[in-house]
């Protein structure tokens, strides 16, 4: 992506108006530049086939939507400064609406994608724009957790002490901690955490916190702390109460154990235990709750056939796209691919062709996650609208040569 081409984008970029796109024209289908692209599709095409769009696109909130997708795989590939550089495109263009409800929304794309660019401070400066405090909350999360995973520490706690939510924030902290590479972790006072789990009221919570703190601890190397935290909410959970609370928390258990990384055997123990209680539950919408936390562990430890088993939890197409979207297996990518198309072929039940694109960039980002081209091709071929399609094209960038 030449910086050139980007600012010859700007500069035919024209009518400040807001999309009203429910439905597919025939100047909204997906153009020759996309459409050619598929028919061989390369990183180099792919980016710009999706900036020849932008060019084209008359509206300046699906040229903001496009370019984040652009500067998102960017990030990937590693062009950091032309990711920067698009991401203050995208904005320019939000900002063209002359609507505060379209530049907020994209300011909670664009505010993490410049931490993960390594601005954390350029996200946090865009994210003192936002007015509802709920949104700008779960922004500063996710700028922290951006902070984090790139083992910046000191930035990601700037973010949360901000989130004005305090346990949103205490409770991120602890999980995004389970998270972060170990390198990070030798400045974090397991005590100061330990005490604030321990100023938690209800049971419960503090079974989860010490939970939490063992995984932290397990990340730091201290098996001592980490199994003296366990041992402890071992001997607290019998004061847990209801069918769906222990659910609940033994779900959140092997999740946090596996997303940290820890050994199999701590991971396999947590999962039993979950199944144990999640197999009591009744009720459609905490089985659905359950099958979310605890599928994508399923199918990272072997166990995809029951993962997708729980698909049949999820009753309407978008719910079932968004949980098949969250699981990744590196054995019986077939069996995935093959639910993948599943409920692909079921979008069509969908009102309105962009509703159904948005459910097939749910699924598209499924098919990224487990790194499955042929998967992601055949989602971007069945995209209806020319943004919509350029963005998937844009977002399958990394996974081309």
């Amino acid at each position: 992506m030449k910086t050139l081409l980007l600012s010859t984008a700007l500069t035919v970029f024209a009518s400040p108006v807001l999309a009203q796109n429910t439905t597919v024209g025939n100047e909204h289908r997906p153009n020759e530049h996309t459409v050619a692209c598929l028919e061989a599709p390369t990183r180099d095409c792919a980016f710009t086939a999706a900036l020849q769009t932008v060019i084209g696109e008359e509206f300046g909130i699906e040229r903001a939507k496009v370019l984040i997708g652009v500067a998102r795989s960017m990030i990937d590939t590693g062009q950091v400064d032309q990711a920067k550089q698009t991401l203050m495109l995208a904005l320019d263009e939000a900002r063209s609406v002359r609507l505060t409800l379209v530049t907020q929304e994209k300011i909670t794309e664009i505010a993490p994608l410049l931490a993960r660019a390594g601005d954390v401070a350029a996200g946090l400066a865009l994210v003192e724009e936002l007015q509802n405090e709920s949104v700008k909350d779960t922004t500063l999360t996710e700028i922290a957790e951006e902070a984090i995973k790139s083992g910046q520490l000191a930035d990601a706690r700037v973010a949360l002490s901000q989130v004005t939510n305090r346990s949103k924030a205490f409770w991120r902290e602890l999980s995004l901690l389970s998270r972060a590479p170990r390198s990070a972790l030798a400045a974090v006072d397991l005590k100061e955490l330990e005490a604030g789990v321990r100023a938690l009221a209800r049971v419960d919570q503090r079974y989860r916190g010490l939970v939490q703190l063992a995984v932290v601890a397990d990340r730091k190397g201290d098996a001592a702390e980490r199994n003296g935290y366990l041992s402890e909410a071992d001997e607290m959970f019998s004061g847990v109460v209801g069918i769906g609370t222990r659910a609940d928390v033994t779900a959140q258990r092997v999740r946090s154990m596996y997303d940290a990384g820890m050994d199999p055997a701590f991971v396999r123990t947590s999962y039993d235990l979950a199944i144990l209680h999640g197999d009591r539950l009744r009720e459609d919408a905490a089985k659905a709750d359950f099958a979310t936390k605890i599928g994508a562990v399923e199918a990272g430890i072997g166990y995809l056939g029951s993962a997708l088993d729980r698909l049949a939890t999820f009753k309407e197409v978008d719910a079932k796209a968004s949980y098949l979207a969250s699981l990744r297996t590196t054995s019986g990518q077939s069996d995935l691919a093959g639910q993948f198309r599943g409920v692909l072929s079921e979008v069509g039940q969908i009102q309105g062709a962009y509703e159904r694109d948005i459910v097939r960039l749910s699924l598209l980002e499924g098919a990224l996650g487990n790194a499955d081209i042929g998967l992601a091709t055949n989602i971007v071929s069945a995209m209806e609208d020319d943004d919509n399609q350029a963005l998937a094209l844009a977002l399958m960038a990394p996974l081309l040569d």
